[in-house]
């Protein structure tokens, strides 16, 4: 039937909220109009097809890998590690720098892969919004038309179980309900009508929607919006153009930052180790430069600057970072959050506030009965009927497992034993308490008290009057699920706790339906005009019904269910409790103070977010079945039954969506966390208001009208209709004659400036058109085509109501985008969860995207970041917790990391200082890159938490360079000053014992005539003097003298050991060699070489340009070549500082390993060293190859370090333990410091998470002192 005139305004409005950005009228052209109902031509249809395009949803743009790979190479470590690689090519050192190029590639390539397969969240928005044919008419007959072939002014037929094409104005409805979830999140059938019944309703009630699925009834429609300019295209708009909204999670800043500050260093270390080295001439005992050679020496030292330089950039840290990243995600996934992007795991751990949605995540999702009310009177005599509290406990979902007790009885400390004992696998459980009976247990009928009486009488008519309904178990799976009403399946969840259930093979039967036969002919349907339903059932014998005596002419029973608000004020009395158990009915006349009771009793489950829903009885006799049976129709049934003066009041039920068990501890860990919580929902005002005080998202101390409010706030004034003349659309005549005659109305009625003279003047000058991409925000540019959405606030009066706001009512899809685009612009952290189609546009802008895994739709899945399998808030602070833990382990390893790369770095600067040889070189740090920088490490991505993690705030992301400054103090401060302390005395020791000096020049010689015999050096150079009379060194040396202890103890007396020049073959050599001292047997001593008879049968003493006197080679003597020279390597002291910088290797490689220890925790270390077992296989790995590069002969040449005895290597491993040592002793410090750092943290994370409410003064006085 076609609208009524005075409904014009109201059609105007809903065509103009919901996004009826389609229609539009034309004065001059009235002809064109089709009649309301006869739809469109063909020719017409065709036309509009081609000009506005199909009714599909837009594809969104995706980035191409290559794009994505060079995000992920904006990272200075990459660019600092690929720096270093080419600069060991160029000195060339080919295998490291391979590699360093090898990691860069693999964690880039793999982190592009990842990020490049999440793309396109749209894609299953448009697979859902699919729909089949539909019957349209056309040409003024029903014809069949595919829903991509929609256009503005079709008229479209609906039925039950149809899937709505295209936002349309309901032009006929007969008891229409549609299931709006897609849009708003709330599974609640909504009921359709011609007018729209409230005006700030996000969505109206005369309009139907793309997407949203029709429940029950019929109707008709015609289309004013199609594809991109629906509600739901507003939802695929947001999920478009976000390729890049995304780019550098706070991690990769924080590591940006930090690359920036040791780039800077390594600049300071090349030149100041450049400066240092050449200014001390430092040689390296190996491949020492000639005296004069100042160009060798400048191009060493340069090339240690290098080398250093390099040392000191934590290669590993990206790819350590992945690795911690993917094992965060693993954790994740054991505890039902699956990550389907990796970075989101370091975004929950900076999280600050969580943006939720209610149903389903802070609630069950299922609607479930928490509370009966019942009156009875106790005696004929007493003049107010008593009144009976009962609960149900524990509620979950639709189990059945639980109980009813006494209201006033069930206590917190109650309810929380029974969530601990609860088993949702169970049927049946027994949680009845001394002194807390379960009413719903059997009883014989003498026992039972007037509670237990009433509550028998309560679920079996309850289950009596929802027949319909079913509650069904799967075999499989054991989950449960209903079919039918929800409101009905919440009371016959109820019922089943009681003991009654439908007939089912695997479940317990029950005779009730045959008991109590229902006179189906006799039923009076719900319908949203009645808000009421009745079922009339046979009375037993005995007159007896579900413990309910009637009297003896009562032949049947009618059991009438509705609004509290519609059947109340024709109930007429109560029951009276009799003899036996038994209840009579009617037992009195329902007083004045009893009416009031009831509704004060309804007012209260109102206040708490309860759905009402009220049970009387009518017994029936049989002249009242006559007039029933007579009755024309079921208003007239009705109307008979309440108008019966027996109708009887039964019991006022209060149900509702309970939240979950675990999640008002979860939201009070988030405070504790520092970590704000706020509530986004569909659904009304003041049920949100009663959830976020279960939940403690309100505060007790806070007043929940000022941390409430509707999302329509958000917005300015109302959205209209484009009224201009563009692209020729038309909605029919009957609805272009009510837009335009009413449209003025409209404008007076919203408030603020008038949107539809704005819209007039602002797309007179833009022709119509599809723009193709869109940015996410609210706030962004509108095209002509665009104003169908909604018109925000300024973003500085939307920042400020969402600095305060926790809980936010009505929202629909843009609300959300808009509040956490608002919250990210305040540079929050936000976390958003959501589980419909109307949530993916927030999940997509969101910091951290979370959907739900069991009721989220494919399309909040794949915009998600995170999946929570179970679809618990809970799980989501067990993220969070997660994404801390992984922080905090990878400030672990960067301390560690930086610490042992500076302390390397001062060794080698520390070694050149004062002149001693390297600690460690060449291959030996890239070893040692591999085997204690980068693969121990990745132990600690398994470490556990620390115990404060969640007690203080989350870390600042802005200037976080990761490691804090206390970690630099008391962590690798101490490190890096103990550790060259020890290696150098190790290194000194070493050297020593092998040589009896210490410092490199004197190890590597002079060829000063006299300095050997003095004592001064260890090794005696000859050469010649060319024509400048400068002096030219040999290669080798011609004669060292060492102290050597064999047995590698500073303790014992040292063998003089005097090795003078000869040829010698490889072979000759090695068979006399020994590796483990050094010693080369009888070969070298003087009366076996060419020395026998002293050093002036070769040499002659000769003055240099200098005047220094040196040994020179007589003229005449052999060639170069043909010299009794030493082995570069294997003279006493080339070999000695071999045995002594292996020793130090030994002891850095040993610390280090060792040191990660206790890195591991803030704590004392030793009762944690068997806790990682990942640290453990690590250690064990490590310790193996240490021993390889020791002993395994061609290893320990390639990293040119020696076998050591016994002696030696203890005296080094012991120094590692005293790396060991002096970092615990720094921890204690440490600990204390952090310690109280945390206590003032701890009060900073309660009030950061309270104070965007407004709280009492005090408290706020409080926290300030």
């Amino acid at each position: 039937m076609a609208a009524a005139p005075t409904e014009a305004s109201s059609i105007a409005a809903a065509a103009a909220v919901a996004g009826g950005g389609g229609g539009t009228f034309d004065d001059d052209d009235e002809e064109a109009r089709p009649a309301t109902g006869e739809g469109l031509s063909h020719a017409e249809a065709a036309r509009r097809l081609k000009e506005d395009g199909p009714n599909v949803l837009d594809a969104a743009d995706k980035q191409s890998f290559f794009s994505i790979l060079v995000t992920q190479m904006r990272n200075i470590i990459f660019l600092l590690t690929s720096c270093a690689a080419s600069i060991c090519y160029a000195m060339g050192d080919e295998v490291k720098s391979y590699v360093l190029i090898g990691i860069v590639f693999f964690v880039c390539t793999i982190n592009t892969i990842g990020e490049y397969s999440g793309q396109d969240p749209g894609r299953a928005l448009r697979e859902q919004m699919n729909a089949e044919a539909v019957v349209a008419i056309r040409e003024g007959r029903e014809a069949s038309v595919q829903a991509q072939d929609l256009v503005v002014g079709d008229v479209v037929k609906l039925h039950m179980g149809d899937v709505v094409p295209a936002d349309m104005l309901i032009l006929e409805c007969v008891d229409l309900q549609t299931n709006e979830a897609v849009l708003t999140g709330e599974p609640t059938e909504q009921q359709k009508s011609l007018v729209p019944k409230k005006k700030d309703e996000a969505f109206l009630s005369n309009m139907v929607y793309s997407g949203t699925s029709v429940v029950s009834g019929t109707g008709k429609g015609e289309v004013v919006a199609t594809g991109m300019r629906s509600q739901v295209g507003l939802i695929a708009k947001r999920l478009k153009g976000q390729g890049d909204a995304k780019t550098l999670n706070p991690l990769q800043e924080s590591i940006n930052l930090l690359g920036m500050v040791i780039g800077c260093i390594c600049v300071v270390v090349i030149v100041v180790a450049t400066s240092v080295s050449f200014a001390t001439g430092y040689q390296n005992p190996m491949t020492p430069c000639a005296d004069d050679d100042d160009t060798c020496l400048l191009l060493t030292s340069a090339a240690r600057g290098l080398i250093m330089a390099v040392s000191i950039i934590p290669h590993g840290l990206p790819f350590v970072v992945m690795v911690m990243l993917r094992v965060g995600s693993r954790e994740m996934a054991a505890r039902n959050a699956m990550v389907t992007r990796r970075s989101v795991v370091d975004y929950l751990g900076a999280t600050t506030v969580i943006c939720t949605d209610k149903t389903g995540t802070l609630t069950q999702g299922k609607m479930t009965a928490k509370a009966i009310f019942g009156l009875c009177r106790t005696g004929t005599d007493s003049e107010t009927a008593a009144k009976s509290h009962l609960e149900f406990y524990p509620m979950c979902g639709l189990s059945p497992n639980g109980g009813v007790f006494s209201a006033s009885k069930l206590s917190p400390e109650a309810k929380q034993r029974m969530d601990t004992k609860f088993d949702l696998k169970q049927t049946r459980q027994v949680f009845a308490e001394p002194g807390l009976p379960d009413l719903s247990a059997p009883h014989d009928a003498d026992q039972r008290g007037l509670d237990a009486q009433l509550l028998h009488a309560h679920l079996v008519c309850g289950f009596l009057t929802c027949y319909s309904t079913k509650l069904i178990r799967d075999i499989d799976s054991g989950a449960w699920s209903t079919v039918g009403n929800m409101t009905e399946a919440a009371v016959k969840v109820a019922a089943a706790k009681g003991g009654f259930w439908d007939e089912d093979k695997n479940l317990p039967t029950s005779a009730l339906q045959c008991t109590y036969d229902r006179d189906a002919g006799l039923e009076v349907p719900f319908t949203s005009k009645r808000k009421m339903s009745a079922t009339v059932h046979a009375v037993p014998a005995d007159q007896l019904f579900a413990g309910i005596l009637f009297d003896s002419g009562v032949t049947h029973c009618a059991i009438v269910k509705g609004a509290p608000e519609v059947l109340l004020p024709h109930v007429t009395s109560v029951l009276l409790a009799g003899d036996g158990g038994r209840l009579n009915a009617p037992g009195g006349e329902l007083s004045v103070e009893e009416r009031d009771v009831l509704q004060a009793q309804n007012d209260a489950l109102a206040s708490q977010a309860l759905r009402s829903l009220a049970v009387a009885v009518c017994p029936v006799d049989g002249s009242k079945l006559q007039e029933l049976r007579g009755a024309p129709g079921a208003e007239e049934r009705l109307a008979a039954l309440l108008s019966s003066p027996g109708l009887c009041f039964l019991s006022l039920w209060g149900i509702y969506d309970p939240p979950r068990a675990a999640v008002p501890g979860s939201v009070k860990e988030c405070h504790s966390a520092g970590i704000r919580v706020v509530m986004i929902t569909g659904d009304q005002r003041p049920t949100a208001m009663a959830i976020g005080q279960q939940v403690n998202i309100i505060q007790d101390d806070r007043d929940p009208e000022k941390c409430s409010a509707l999302c329509k706030e958000l917005q300015q004034g109302a959205c209209a209709v484009n009224l201009s003349k563009t692209s020729g659309r038309r909605l029919s005549m009957a609805a272009s004659a009510c837009l335009k005659e009413n449209l003025t109305q409209w404008d007076r009625k919203t408030s603020g400036d008038s949107p539809l003279s704005t819209i007039a003047e602002e797309t007179s000058s833009n022709p119509s058109g599809r723009k193709k991409t869109r940015m996410l925000s609210v706030h962004d540019v509108r095209k002509d085509d665009d104003h169908h959405e909604p018109k925000y606030l300024p973003e500085d009066k939307i920042a400020e109501m969402t600095s305060r706001i926790n809980v936010w009512a009505r929202a629909q899809p843009t609300d959300k985008v808009a509040i956490v685009d608002s919250l990210i612009n305040q540079d929050h952290i936000a976390a958003m969860t959501g589980d419909g189609v109307n949530d993916a546009p927030a999940l997509k802008r969101a910091s951290a995207g979370v959907a739900m895994g069991i009721s989220g739709t494919p399309v909040a899945k794949n915009a998600s970041d995170l999946i929570l399998m179970d679809d618990d808030f809970s799980t989501i602070v067990a993220a969070i917790r997660e994404g801390r833990r992984i922080y905090s382990n990878t400030q672990k390893y960067v301390t560690f990391n930086l610490s042992v790369k500076a302390g390397e770095c001062v060794c080698l600067m520390s070694a050149i200082a004062f002149g001693v040889p390297m600690p460690i070189r060449g291959l030996q740090l890239l070893f040692n890159l591999l085997t204690t920088h980068i693969l121990p490490p990745l132990s600690l991505a398994w470490e556990r938490p620390e115990s404060y993690l969640m007690q203080v705030p989350p870390r600042q992301t802005k200037g976080d360079a990761v490691v804090s400054s206390l970690m630099v103090l008391f962590k690798w401060l101490p490190f890096v000053i103990c550790m060259p302390s020890v290696v150098m005395c190790c290194l000194a020791v070493g050297v020593w014992t092998n040589t009896g000096f210490i410092r490199g020049n004197d190890l590597i010689g002079s060829s000063r005539v006299g300095a050997v015999d003095k004592g001064l050096v260890a090794c005696e150079f000859a050469g010649a003097l060319d024509d400048a009379g400068r002096f030219l060194d040999d290669a080798r040396p011609f004669h060292c003298r060492c102290q050597v202890r064999y047995d590698g103890s500073p303790f014992t007396a040292p063998t003089q050991v005097d090795q003078w020049g000869r040829s010698v073959d490889d072979v000759t050599l090695s068979s006399s060699f020994d590796r483990w001292t050094g010693s080369t047997g009888h070969i070298f001593e003087q009366q076996n070489t060419l020395w026998r008879d002293g050093v002036d049968s070769f040499l002659e003493r000769c003055v240099d340009r200098r005047g220094v006197e040196r040994w020179c080679w007589r003229d005449g003597q052999a060639s170069v070549s043909a010299r009794p020279l030493l082995p570069v390597a294997q003279n006493c002291a080339a070999y000695g500082a071999v045995l002594g910088q292996s020793m130090s290797y030994v002891s850095i490689h040993a610390g280090e390993i060792f040191t990660l220890m206790s890195f591991r925790t803030d704590g004392f270390f030793a009762p944690y060293i068997c806790s990682n077992r990942v640290y453990v296989g690590f250690l064990a790995f490590n310790l193996l190859a240490l021993t390889v590069f020791i002993y395994f002969q061609p290893v320990s040449d390639l990293l040119e370090l020696a076998p050591l005895a016994p002696t030696r290597f203890a005296i080094a491993v012991g120094f590692a333990g005293v790396l060991v040592v002096c970092n615990e002793l720094a921890k204690i410090i440490y600990r204390s410091k952090v310690g109280s750092q945390n206590e003032v943290l701890r009060k900073k994370a309660l009030q950061r998470s309270l104070s965007n409410s407004p709280a009492k003064k005090s408290l706020s006085g409080d926290m300030d002192a």
